[in-house]
């Protein structure tokens, strides 16, 4: 598995951070799809996690991208993160 930042972290709330750094510790712990997947439920659990970011699954990859500001129903452009497993 690899982790690529892709773009830069927005600091529009405080809490971006926090849950920045630890969902990159979590990822960088699991060792597999399947680890990676139930990680991801149990963040998204998380209120300011869904809040802050959106994120989703392809055939080999997760992406993680930061929500809009002005319109936390819409996410940033250009994602945050891949991880290639």
């Amino acid at each position: 598995m690899e982790i690529k930042i892709e773009n830069i972290l927005i600091l529009w709330d405080e809490k971006v951070t926090d849950i920045f750094v630890g969902l990159i510790n979590t990822l960088s712990l699991s060792f597999s799809e399947k680890e990676i997947r139930n990680s991801m439920a149990k963040l998204s659990e998380n209120e300011n996690f869904g809040r802050l970011f959106a994120y989703g699954f392809g055939a080999h990859h997760l992406w993680v991208a930061q929500r809009m500001i002005t319109n936390p129903e819409k996410v940033m452009e250009n994602r945050l993160l891949i991880v290639e497993f």
